[in-house]
């Protein structure tokens, strides 16, 4: 009989088999075998880092750092109905989820509030359920390969760190994260470490000799599916990204956040830091792709990687311009030029502003390692918001938003905001679906707080059983005239 997976989301667990020794304790080939899962993002920086996180929340942590950890078991797809409906699109998914799952397939179903998006719930098998064969060989991936593919994604060549020698077309392996980055890429025996992930199995689709080409004049790397992930401890189904131009595979807060910025048809939009371009297409769709959407980017490479993804609206206008210089203070009224613009060109801006991006589930090991990476953003998005409040005109919609969870870049950022701008006020950021802003007394009263959005820890948030990535919105309205 094959040994079940017991444990606990988001803590250490143990594989054990199910037939029992004399002393009453469970074996797998004379030995239990021992899974670690991280409880904190911030692997071997843990004291460092935590303390920047929260200051005057600092009782939340115990709670929050593990639940970034975890995966988020609700995925989410944007429906673009300018070209389909969604009833339509989620008769598309249901079928594709028999065909992979049968009649274990997971529910799809709508929220009232977001009416152009689809959730698949995670599949009906506890992850204690998931048989472990310590038999089976073994892929190693990094841990940002290992996040995604908790999240459903398989495995593409360029992400297989290591893979044993004799591993054979569609043989099943198990998949590991390397939390420490010490496993070598191309490594063909089994990576020995005590802090490496169980992830899931996998089925391989591409061998070794295919992955570790020896011939240095090649110069092609391997693409394509090299490990089809049959199942994952997280329960999200193994669909991969199934986006098209029907639909797009896209967080569930970064759609309220579109939704909370309201764009309306006819309007003159900025959004001031557009790629990936999935806000952007957001707002484009729900103004009917009718009005003027301002995109800009200061990567090049980023707005290229947009262009296919923006080319069906006729609507959106790209610049690859620094957003901190985007407002020119000499301009004389309105522009619809090229930036930098004038005082009063925007009637909404969407400020989805750089970040620590710590709300990014899971966070397996966090690319931050510095203090003062993270003490290094809200110098950016203040600069940022200096830039778009001239930009707006008065009675104008401004929202800022983050994909973190620290409060110097959440709700010390909007008390900032409000003292530095006083024609500047807070606006309820609706629809609500997360729950409201960390208290910050003095600084942000208990009702400017119910105003702002973050998703946290399921329980916080203003909708049951939410389980979505870390996000925080806040709507601001420009007064007409100082009072």
């Amino acid at each position: 009989m094959l040994p079940r997976l017991v444990h606990k989301r988001g803590r250490c667990v143990e594989f054990r088999d199910d037939r029992r020794n004399r002393d009453n304790t469970l074996h797998i080939n004379k030995s239990i075998v021992t899974m670690f899962y991280p409880k904190t993002p911030f692997y071997g920086k843990a004291l460092l880092l935590e303390n920047e996180v929260l200051k005057a929340n600092s009782t939340a942590l115990s709670r929050l750092l593990p639940w970034l950890c975890q995966t988020p078991r609700i995925t989410t797809y944007r429906i673009n109905t300018l070209r389909i409906s969604v009833a339509d699109y989620k008769a598309q998914l249901q079928a594709k989820l028999r065909s992979q799952y049968g009649q274990k397939a997971p529910n799809v179903y709508g929220l009232d509030e977001l009416p152009e998006m689809l959730c698949i719930a995670p599949l009906d098998v506890a992850a204690e359920d998931l048989p472990v064969d310590d038999h089976l060989k073994q892929v190693i991936v990094d841990t940002s390969c290992g996040a995604a593919l908790l999240r459903g994604a398989h495995i593409f060549a360029p992400g297989v760190l290591a893979m044993e020698s004799n591993t054979q077309l569609q043989e099943l392996v198990n998949v590991y994260a390397d939390l420490p980055g010490k496993c070598k890429r191309g490594t063909a025996t089994r990576y020995v470490c005590d802090e490496k992930i169980f992830l899931g199995v996998g089925q391989v689709q591409m061998q070794r000799h295919q992955l570790y080409k020896n011939n240095e004049k090649e110069e092609s790397s391997p693409t394509g599916i090299a490990v089809r992930m049959q199942r994952n401890i997280s329960g999200v189904p193994t669909l991969g990204d199934l986006s098209d131009a029907n639909g797009l595979l896209q967080n569930l807060p970064s759609i309220v956040c579109v939704r909370v910025l309201g764009p309306q048809p006819g309007e003159r939009i900025l959004d001031m830091c557009a790629a990936p371009g999935n806000k952007t297409t957001h707002m484009a769709e729900l103004m009917g792709d009718v009005g003027t959407i301002v995109a800009l980017d200061n990567s090049a490479n980023r707005l290229r990687a947009m262009q296919s993804k923006l080319a069906n609206y006729s609507c959106i206008e790209t610049h690859q311009f620094d957003a901190t210089k985007a407002w020119h203070a000499a301009g004389n009224g309105p522009s619809s030029g090229p930036p930098p613009f004038a005082s009063d060109s925007f009637d909404r801006i969407l400020l989805d502003a750089p970040c620590s991006g710590l709300g990014n589930r899971p966070q397996l090991c966090s690319n931050v390692k510095q203090a003062k990476v993270l003490q290094s953003y809200p110098h950016i998005q203040r600069n940022l918001m200096a830039q778009a409040v001239p930009l707006l005109r008065p009675g104008g919609i401004l929202v800022y938003s983050t994909c973190t969870i620290t409060e110097a870049e959440c709700e010390q950022l909007v008390a900032w905001t409000l003292r530095k701008f006083p024609q500047l006020r807070l606006m309820d950021a609706t629809p609500k679906l997360g729950a409201p802003g960390l208290p910050l007394h003095p600084e942000l009263s208990a009702e400017q707080c119910a105003l702002l959005q973050r998703f946290g820890p399921s329980a916080e948030n203003r909708v049951p059983n939410l389980d979505t990535v870390g996000f925080f919105i806040a709507k601001f309205q420009k007064a007409s005239e100082l009072r």
